[in-house]
């Protein structure tokens, strides 16, 4: 091991050498009792050799204390500045890092009285995660507006939609990210578009070993059936739908026909559907539901969620396509995805669509906004922070609670992200611009 380092990440200066190049009086060697198994967690200890006179030696406790002391803070919540263990293997070759938890210093019995004399043994006794994490690294992604792998600015819209190059969603291609473990994201997302803020976020994640393309996850027009198709330049794809009914019970508004070879793709991962209202309703009493038809009979039906008047879309609740857990000795069977729509006033109801996308949530994070944003939006899956930055020295603050799992690419899998957001009036204008930039934070199980 070229050098062995430990400090508190994000903090400058922030870590103290205790083996190998760059060592400085006290700190003589140190040796790590590694653990190794398949626990989420390991409990492991670490000696320190210090060589030096007795007040070098009292400085050299005295920072570990306080790095111990950081990265109590930072597991509280109010610092970001967690205590781990640095390495390095050759010289100039990147950093990883073993996150400590709870340590505890100790000391080998008797080395109070050699310290005067110049040398003390010292146990730290900690718990880690078990991984080690590399830097922050650019992510490549690409999609419609540019195949080629991109690392900064790539072009997010509110719709997917083929033709015209617009990208709600990024791929990632394994061939372009380096890691042993699934490695947490730091996604960063700047609302371009005039007039804009960002209200609620939504990311989602797919993995596959294979590159699944677009089609398991949107539905326009032309693929859903449902109601009469009108033509209007400013619906995605130039079409929307419209269904009016009159009924005191559930009315099936949208459908459309998920293949077997569509929801070989969809894996049995969960989902949350996503309707766009073409144009939003104004009813104070309108529920939706999604029912999953096998030929005729119902073999799946979500709860009842409210749709609030004035939003420009329903979020519908989650499901697993197909759902319920299949032997996969053969392929799925064709299903019918239903999209239902119940009035409790039984008056005459409207409702249009455009868009419709099957939204992936293994893992998926929803931020709702206790105001909306215009400046950069970051969530750091690998740091469990997330908030807006007006600019690189001022103006950082948090805008949004979180829901949702750390964000996670897999290795060997082609991984795909999605986003949709709503502005301040609660609609999805599909026109709406930001620019996204990806990092990962690799991570491996050995060094």
């Amino acid at each position: 091991m070229y050098q062995i380092a430990i400090g508190n990440l994000s903090l400058s200066p922030a870590f103290t050498v205790i083996h190998g190049a760059g060592i400085a009086a006290p700190a003589f060697k140190a040796t790590c009792f590694f653990n190794f198994t398949d626990a989420p967690f390991v409990s492991e200890h670490l000696e320190i050799e210090l060589k030096g006179t007795s007040d070098q030696i009292e400085s050299f406790i005295a920072d570990l204390i306080n790095y111990f002391h950081l990265g109590s803070l930072t597991a509280e919540g109010s610092l970001n500045a967690p205590l781990a263990l640095r390495f390095q293997r050759q010289a100039g070759g990147p950093y990883s890092y073993a996150f400590l938890l709870s340590p505890s210093l100790a000391a080998n019995p008797g080395s109070y009285l050699r310290q005067s004399q110049g040398s003390k043994l010292i146990t730290i006794h900690y718990t880690r995660p078990n991984y080690f994490q590399g830097p922050k690294t650019p992510l490549p992604v690409s999609g419609l507006a540019d195949p080629e792998p991109f690392t900064e600015d790539y072009p997010i819209y509110n719709h997917t939609y083929p033709p015209d190059s617009f990208d709600s969603t990024v791929s990632v291609n394994p061939a372009h990210f380096s890691t042993s473990l699934p490695a947490p994201l730091r996604l960063e997302l700047k609302p371009i578009s005039a007039a804009f803020n960002l209200n609620s976020l939504f990311i989602g994640l797919h993995h596959h070993k294979t590159a699944v393309g677009l089609s398991p996850f949107f539905f326009h027009h032309d693929t859903i059936t449902g109601g009469a198709v009108l033509a209007e330049p400013s619906a995605i794809a130039g079409n929307y739908r419209s269904i009016t009914f009159t009924s005191h019970t559930w009315e099936t508004c949208f459908s459309t026909t998920l293949t077997s070879d569509v929801l070989a793709k969809l894996s049995a991962y969960p989902y949350r559907p996503f309707l766009r209202l073409f144009a939003p309703h104004a009813y104070t009493d309108l529920f939706f539901k999604v029912t999953v038809i096998h030929g005729i009979s119902p073999i799946h039906t979500t709860e009842a969620v409210y749709s609030p008047p004035g939003y420009g879309y329903v979020l519908l609740p989650s499901l697993n396509l197909p759902p319920g857990p299949l032997f996969k000795e053969a392929p799925p069977a064709s299903l019918t995805f239903a999209i239902q729509a119940f009035r409790e006033s039984g008056a005459a109801t409207t409702i249009t669509t455009d868009y419709l996308t099957l939204f992936p949530m293994s893992p998926g994070a929803i931020f709702y906004a206790f105001y909306p944003v215009k400046a950069l939006f970051i969530d750091d899956s690998a740091f469990s922070r997330h908030g807006f930055r007006e600019s690189l020295l001022t103006g950082e603050s948090v805008s949004h609670s979180r829901i949702g799992p750390p964000l996670v690419i897999h290795p060997q899998y082609f991984n795909r992200l999605f986003f949709a957001f709503s502005n301040n009036a609660d609609l999805m204008p599909p026109l709406a611009l930001s620019q996204l930039t990806a990092f990962y934070y690799p991570r491996v199980a050995l060094l």
